[in-house]
């Protein structure tokens, strides 16, 4: 494109317009405002109609190839300061640990009025985890470089509240670091762009998490992600520990979720942005997500979900974005139909869900170029934005939350799902881009191998599946009880802003309790734990000896949520399935068989009702009938000799 044409794009910038690519849009974007597109410089070609608009990439191409025009030459110079390194490489490499933190400390240092950068913890690896604020709301009249000038108008009549909180999170996997760059755009375009987003700022404080996993980050190759294209050089799933950080939320094994779970118990945000890279099937699209299950929110907070969803997917079609939700398929290919993506506490929209934030997830096609997938997370979070911000909707995420959580009825006494199946008799049908595929024989193995067909794209409906039930209930106790020798549950529970109350003296009184009779565990390490699953128990009443630093938990209708989540043993993401009361698991006494056989004929003598049900069970149950060892341990475990804490839960329910 040649600097003639560039000069007239950044008058059309400068008069209001906003920017995009690809073809001019049938309805305007923003009233009064129309879209003038142009091809992007840095960005791959785009083969199947899938990639859509960014007026902040837009501006960005203007600013460095029509100097003088778009920016005042103080703020030019700034600009050309900060190129991020996607725009360096040209659209094939993504800012490393040490790129990424000099970046934004001359960001902030450029606007200390508007944005602020602050270490929110370490990694595991000792290294700062960066977080960038944007105060919105200063940004009304907008004294740029906050030392005087005049600056930019944000808009007329703008009332500074309600305020959007919004955080996104980039490079919790760094081999998919999209966000990384796709936010260093969208926050510079914020900043020396503000006029284009005069509707947004007012209402918005923006935090966005430079990289996460700032371990994994340090650790770059080109070779980790086999299936992937580009960038260049990433960083790894693992850090430091060899965790990821995407199923860290609940158990907090590193110091990264520590530091974010912290941030986010904290901040209490409306909504969150977690910026991901695709695996598994091909398509044509390069931008898929989804967010977390209505089925799993506080009841009410879909009265706010559902109508953003639909803002924000309107939002994309019309910026020329096609986008489906994240690909997880029935069989093996697209065309056997997709459901919805189930999100557990582990995972980090499904933690956000816990606090009553609304969780998205971003899943950019690994198989499309780098600078494509880039370009598709940078367009959806200024969709989402201003989606959020928009008139309708800026005041109902305060509204709702508040009407839903903040001043709802505590749920004591009430029945609370925690376990959830997908629904296969339920389905809608929605449109779908895919290619043909088959199969062929492999190369390597000789077997059958599955391929798809680029040359042969095709539109058609596939079946979604996108309804869960619930499978599993618990009622609602008052207040749970944790005993002083659990700490680290405790410290879990405080990080997680939840209040625990300090028992003053030992004191015995009567708590509903649940033995674990049954739970299976995996086979293998998984995320450094051997997860139970499966649990079933036993509930009762019994007097149980508390001691003094023993804790209360009382049940609001804030922490409700998180709370059963996670004491609750037959919970999914559990503090008991990620192994926290393991002890309770072993049997800690036992007894010889020559010894315990005189006593166990003398018990039973003793106790008829019991002596009847034994000759009973070995009449009804053959295996019984026939294995010795099982009917005397069967004896011990009726009598007093047996330890009654074997199996017992160590988290109490007061009703």
């Amino acid at each position: 494109m040649g600097n003639r044409v560039w000069l007239s794009l950044v008058f059309l910038c400068l008069g209001g317009d906003l920017l995009g690519q690809g073809k001019k849009l049938k309805q305007p974007q923003e009233p009064g405002k129309v879209l003038v597109t142009g091809e992007y410089e840095f960005i791959a070609k785009d083969e199947f109609g899938t990639l859509g608009l960014s007026g902040a990439m837009m501006r960005a191409e203007g600013a460095r190839k029509a100097q003088g025009f778009a920016l005042s030459p103080q703020m030019q110079k700034s600009y050309d300061s900060l190129l991020t390194p996607f725009e360096k490489s040209k659209g094939l490499g993504t800012a490393n640990y040490f790129e990424c933190v000099a970046w934004y400390k001359q960001l902030a240092a450029t606007f200390p009025a508007y944005c602020s950068l602050q270490s929110i913890g370490l990694g595991d690896v000792g290294k700062d985890i960066y977080v960038l604020k944007l105060n919105g709301p200063a940004m009304e009249t907008m004294d740029r470089f906050g030392n005087g000038d005049v600056g930019i108008e944000a808009g007329s009549k703008v009332e500074a509240k309600p305020i959007v909180k919004v955080l996104i999170n980039n490079n919790i996997h760094p081999g998919e670091p999209e966000g990384t760059d796709a936010c260093m755009i969208l926050l510079r375009d914020m900043l020396f762009f503000g006029q284009y987003w005069q509707q947004v700022l007012p209402y918005l404080q923006l935090h966005v998490i430079c990289q996460y996993n700032v371990d994994g980050t340090l650790t770059r190759s080109g070779t980790s992600r086999a299936n992937q294209n580009g960038p260049v050089e990433y960083g790894f799933r693992g850090n430091a520990q060899n965790l990821d950080l995407n199923r860290d939320f609940i158990k907090l094994d590193s110091r990264n979720a520590k530091s974010l779970v912290g941030l986010m118990a904290m901040e209490q945000y409306d909504l969150f942005i977690d910026n991901h890279t695709s695996n598994g099937a091909d398509y044509q699209y390069v931008l898929t997500y989804f967010h977390t299950r209505p089925e799993k929110l506080q009841p009410g907070l879909t009265d706010v979900l559902l109508p953003f969803e639909k803002s924000l997917k309107e939002r994309l079609t019309a910026n020329q974005w096609p986008t489906a939700p994240y690909v997880e398929t029935i069989k093996t290919v697209p065309d056997s139909g997709l459901f919805a993506f189930w999100e557990g506490g582990r995972y980090a929209t499904g933690f956000a869900a816990l606090h009553h934030t609304l969780g998205y997830t971003v899943e950019t096609h690994m198989l499309k170029p780098f600078s494509q997938r880039m370009l598709g997370t940078l367009a959806f979070m200024e969709q989402f934005l201003i989606a959020a911000t928009s008139p309708s909707l800026r005041n109902e995420f305060s509204t709702v939350r508040r009407r839903n959580v903040d001043f709802a009825p505590k749920p004591i006494g009430k029945w609370m799902p925690i376990q959830f199946q997908l629904d296969q008799t339920k389905f809608t049908e929605i449109d779908f881009l895919g290619f043909e595929s088959g199969y062929r024989p492999s190369e390597i193995s000789g077997a059958d191998r599955l391929v798809y067909d680029r040359s042969r794209p095709w539109s058609k409906k596939v079946k979604y599946y996108d309804q869960y039930r619930s499978t599993d209930s618990i009622l609602v106790p008052s207040a749970y009880i944790v005993p002083f020798a659990y700490g680290d549950v405790i410290q879990k529970l405080k990080l997680n802003k939840v209040v625990c109350k300090p028992i003053p003296f030992d004191t015995v009184t009567m708590l509903r309790v649940s033995y674990i009779s049954e739970f299976k565990t995996v086979n293998h390490p998984y995320e450094k734990h051997y997860m139970h699953h499966g649990v079933k128990t036993r509930d009762t009443v019994l007097a149980v000896q508390l001691r003094a630093g023993d804790v209360v938990v009382p049940i609001t209708s804030v922490n409700a949520k998180f709370v059963v989540s996670v004491l609750e043993p037959r919970a999914a993401d559990s503090y008991f399935a990620w192994n926290a009361f393991d002890g309770v698991l072993m049997q800690k006494e036992g007894y010889s068989d020559y010894v315990f056989e005189d006593l166990a004929a003398d018990w039973l003598k003793d106790h008829p009702e019991k002596r009847a049900e034994f000759l009973r069970k070995k009449a009804n149950d053959s295996e019984f009938a026939k294995d010795s060892w099982g009917q005397l341990n069967w004896v011990y475990k009726q009598s007093a000799h047996y330890e009654k804490t074997h199996n017992l839960y160590p988290v109490y329910r007061l009703d």
